[in-house]
């Protein structure tokens, strides 16, 4: 860095800090943080601005203009071509500008800012039967604003068309700083905005003069097909300046979704700036405020999903598919289909593919009759089964299977980032697109080219209106492998042109596709695109190198030449991701962690909404670390530290991210690099042994939780542990699990059907004994005898706290005697999700081998376990009814790696308990996590997003949660006590009456 550059900054940054209410960031953290997106690429901005008005917007965009620096606007920053990168302000609209700010069920329009998430704005229309059409399958993290800068489409674009064909109005700001609105006009109101002496005026002066002068040349050059969005829409401007009513252009018009041709009252079509602004990228105007058409939300919706022995036999399949009229068919091949049996969130839905198909074809049909809905699937299932290739079909009508399988398709592209090695399915040229009845001869020509470079690819995405999502198998840290990429892409450019398709069908230009436009649009048409951007933004200020005057597709890519990250010792191992590298680089940026609604991931960024505590954020700082010139004093700086920090080692993206980034383990790795020679906080110190603390404290039980109590001692535990005062403290019990069972005589029925060994773990034995005496009595009616599995600790607390080294060490000390135990292959039960997971999940990796492995393979929740035993008839429970609701809060870790359906399944066992599984995400607390003083504020903040709502909805209502850290939560904020799921059963068993205060 100069010293210009860093004068610039600090000027820059003085200028901002006094003009806007927004966030100013420039330190290095926040620049690394925002060089990349989902992307191949990478670029270092000069600094970040998160704007909290439009008219900090404003202010930044004159300051950028008088000190010379670009601006590149950004939402979820999941863009696939590098759109929202760029050298100088990230202007991040995400985390503030982000409300729905009018609905009108009537007139059947939204305004929104553009920071509003597609799924945030379809659930808050979904009451009034309406839906925004176009469904990217980012839709969890897309913002509209994103959406309208790349005009997405999505799967059911057949139907829906494109971003442009919702657009009704557009507030934005020029590149001079003035604020104005585009919509519909008449020509004669054209006329008048195009005489102001502006550069408003001046742009629409232009606009038409480069539309009427090129008219010709964008009649032939632009491909007539849905999906195209790259360059500038001319096509759409070009028939709305003739006002003759000549039917050769009235295919290049703007169509509504039902393909009505707008016109206005008095019959002339209307002029309109939208089209050129939508799919425009952030290069024209930034974007404010948006006025977006709805639909009636469809009440029925169906699947048939044909499977094939080949691709080709898919593509085939798709005219007939066609003929009945589905509102999409989304294609997968095998490749996709062989990732989701091995990835944790996904592979329970892949039971219902049969057998393991070459390619299937997702075939969706929608309406408002049900009954409409089935006939088709009915007359489409009869007209494949003669149809060459079909191997099975699967008719899914039914919303859970539906949308089970569904699931399938919106996980595709960070899911292909889970393949091991470097060679990734690369994003360059996956979204190219033909006419439909076309594409069976481009996907033949298009694996031909790849086989010729010595390469395949993965093949998915919108067949219905030919455009399919193709990714090259390639190594881009490989210099040769760069070379290849752009050699198939000149091929690919020039197929394109043969079948007279687009080079992009749905991502857009970006950083990987803006250089050929020349190629694909002539000469002429590229000029004309570079007239648009100068008459908009004559001093190059608004996203630059997009669409027009781009750097070669091989600049700025995220595995620059030289890229040599370190590989760093390490304590956990890594040899299935192939290194801890690789372990980190499987995260692509797709953003999926940044998702507020559904599942858990990731708790912290769902509280702050800020990019620094997503999984994605964190990867990068990761990787950023290890590929910088200090990578091994970086590993165990401070900046990471902080970045790290808010990570509540929920596990949730193990499962919920479809590329399997396990921030968890990656914290506890880097935790024991960090404190490596350093002094430990006193809590660290305190929680890692928390099975020694509680074994003393329950010594002198009525005299810790007396002094617990005390203010002057929760005092003192917050100046010298960090122990916030506003948080309870677990009691502890001198009659405590263990020494309960030792005096316990067992029940005549223990032994009927085996034994079992339950982990004693330390929170269950000292803290919550009564759900281990519940566990015991439900195990021995059920007929197994039940023997302690005796562990010091299942080391859950010391990796937390990245104690790997010790951890490991305990592992050796427990692993022989655990063995002995579990001789007959007796089942390892658990009723702390968290201890009993660290079993499966951590031993194997801090101490490989057979002998771990074979523990985490007999491991399981107390509760999982006998649902499956009195499911399969092994064993029976006789319970008393309980006409009552419970709601189900399942642990983090047990969601991540288990899944709820087992206790879920076990209660539903009580007669009349009607059990709801609460989609509340992470409670917060994250063991001891929400103790900590500097998490305590944000631990509160994540449990009030879904958890305490939830609860507060259902005062009458009994509440469940396997976790103690989940109970001491909501005891804590909600004021409820939650109860075990063995001690539901357990006061429903039907010889309950006075065994509940049994002591012997």
């Amino acid at each position: 860095m100069t010293d210009f550059t860093q004068l610039q900054r600090d000027t820059l940054m003085h200028h901002l800090r006094r003009q806007i209410r927004g966030e100013v960031r420039i330190d290095p953290t926040s620049r690394k943080l925002y060089s990349t997106d989902a992307s191949i690429y990478q670029i270092e901005p000069l600094g970040v601005v998160i704007p909290k008005t439009v008219e900090d917007i404003v202010a930044t965009v004159q300051i950028a203009a008088e000190m010379h620096v670009s601006i590149t606007a950004r939402g979820g920053g999941t863009s696939l071509s590098g759109q929202s990168i760029g050298p100088g302000i990230v202007l991040d609209c995400s985390k503030y500008l982000n409300r729905i700010l009018e609905i009108d069920p009537v007139q059947r329009v939204v305004r929104v800012q553009p920071g509003v998430i597609l799924d945030q704005l379809n659930r808050a229309l979904a009451p009034h039967g309406l839906l925004f059409g176009p469904d990217v399958a980012t839709a969890s993290r897309a913002n509209l604003g994103g959406m309208i800068g790349n005009n997405s489409a999505g799967s059911r674009s057949i139907v829906y068309g494109k971003t442009v064909d919702h657009v009704r109005r557009l507030d934005v700001i020029l590149s001079d700083g003035a604020q104005t609105s585009f919509g519909p006009v008449s020509p004669a109101e054209w006329d008048r905005r195009a005489s102001a002496r502006s550069l408003e005026g001046n742009i629409y002066r232009l606009v038409r003069r480069i539309v009427q002068e090129n008219a010709e040349e964008i009649g032939r050059r632009f491909p007539p097909l849905l999906r195209r969005v790259s360059g500038y829409n001319l096509d759409a401007l070009r028939a709305a300046f003739s006002q003759a009513d000549d039917p050769r252009l009235a295919s290049t018009m703007p169509r509504s979704p039902n393909g009505a041709t707008t016109r206005s009252a008095d019959g002339t079509r209307p002029l309109d700036m939208i089209p050129l602004l939508t799919g425009s990228e952030g290069t024209l105007a930034i974007l404010t405020e948006a006025e977006l058409g709805l639909l009636p939300r469809p009440k029925a919706r169906g699947l048939l999903v044909p499977h094939f022995a080949s691709l080709g036999a898919a593509m085939d399949a798709l005219a007939a598919c066609l003929e009945f009229r589905p509102s999409a068919v989304e294609v997968l091949d095998q490749l996709l289909l062989d990732l989701a049996r091995g990835n944790l969130a996904l592979k329970d839905r892949m039971a219902a593919v049969q057998g393991r198909p070459a390619a299937v074809l997702m075939v969706e049909f929608s309406s408002d009759d049900p009954v409409e809905v089935a006939d088709r699937v009915d007359r489409l299932e009869r007209r494949l089964r003669q149809a060459n290739g079909v191997a099975a079909q699967v008719r899914a009508l039914d919303p859970t299977l539906r949308d089970s399988l569904w699931a399938l398709r919106t996980a595709s592209m960070p899911l292909l980032y889970g393949l091991r090695g470097d060679r990734k399915p690369v994003t360059f040229v996956e979204d190219t697109a033909v006419t439909p009845a076309r594409l069976p001869e481009f996907v033949a020509r298009f694996r031909e080219l790849l086989h010729r470079h010595g390469t395949d690819g993965a093949f998915y995405g919108h067949a219905s209106v030919g455009c399919l999502h193709i990714r090259p198998l390639l190594n881009l840290k490989d210099p040769e492998d760069v070379a290849r990429m752009r050699r198939i892409t000149e091929e690919v450019t020039d197929l394109v042109l043969e079948f007279d398709g687009a080079l992009s069908g749905e991502h857009g230009d970006g950083l990987v596709r803006s250089e050929w436009n020349r190629k694909m649009y002539g000469p002429a048409i590229y000029e004309a695109f570079c007239a648009v951007k100068r008459a908009f933004d004559p001093e190059n200020r608004f996203n630059p190198g997009k669409v027009v005057a781009a750097p070669s597709m091989t600049d700025n890519l995220r595995y620059a030449p030289g890229y040599a990250p370190a590989e760093p010792a390490t304590l956990f191992d890594y040899s299935r991701q192939d290194g801890l590298v690789r372990s980190i680089e499987l995260c692509n940026g797709s953003g999926v962690c940044r998702k507020l609604q559904g599942g858990t991931m990731c708790p912290s960024f769902r509280a702050t909404q800020d990019e620094k505590d997503s999984t994605r954020g964190r990867a990068n700082a990761l990787r950023l670390a290890l590929a910088g010139e200090r990578p091994i004093q970086d590993l165990r700086s401070r900046w990471l530290y902080e970045v790290l920090d808010l990570c509540l080692m929920c596990k949730a993206c193990k499962a919920e991210c479809p590329s399997n980034v396990d921030m968890a383990k990656l914290k506890a790795e880097f935790l024991a690099s960090y404190y490596q020679g350093r002094l430990r906080p006193l809590g660290h110190l305190l929680m890692a042994r928390m099975d020694r603390l509680n074994r003393l404290g329950a010594a002198a039980a009525p005299l810790v939780n007396w002094l617990q109590g005390r203010r002057s001692v929760r005092w003192l535990l917050e100046k010298v542990a960090g122990i916030d005062r506003r948080r309870s403290l677990p009691p502890l019990h001198g009659d405590h699990f263990r020494r309960w069972f030792e005096r316990h005589t067992p029940a005549p029925s223990a032994g009927r059907h085996g034994s079992v060994l339950l982990l004693d773990d330390c929170f269950t034995t000292f803290n919550e004994p009564e759900i281990g005496r519940a566990a015991v009595r439900v195990l021995e009616q059920a007929g197994y005898a039940v023997q302690l599995a005796g562990l010091t600790c299942c080391c859950r607390p010391m990796v937390s706290k990245g104690f790997l080294s010790p951890a490991r060490a305990l592992i050796q000390e427990q692993l022989p005697g655990l063995l002995r135990r579990q001789a007959n292959g007796v089942p390892l039960l658990g009723l702390e999700p968290s201890c009993l997971l660290t079993l499966a999940d951590e031993w194997p990796e801090l101490l490989p081998g057979a002998e771990t492995q074979r523990v985490a393979a007999t491991v399981d929740l107390a509760d999982n376990w006998l649902a499956d035993q009195v499911r399969m008839g092994r064993c029976d429970l006789k319970l008393k009814e309980k006409p009552q609701k419970c709601l189900l809060h399942g642990h983090c870790h047990q969601k991540a790696l288990r899944g709820t359906k087992g206790t879920a399944a076990l209660l539903s066992l009580v007669p009349g308990l009607k059990v709801v599984v609460l989609d509340a995400g992470c409670c917060g607390m994250a063991g001891s996590f929400g103790f900590e003083k500097a998490h305590y504020d944000i631990s509160v903040s994540i449990a009030q997003l879904a958890l305490l709502p939830a609860l507060h909805a259902e005062p009458e209502a009994l509440v469940v949660a396997p976790g103690t850290s989940c109970r001491h939560q909501i005891k804590d904020l909600a004021g409820r006590r939650a109860l075990h799921p063995l001690e539901v059963v357990e006061m429903c068993l039907d010889d309950h009456a006075g065994s509940s205060s049994e002591q012997a």
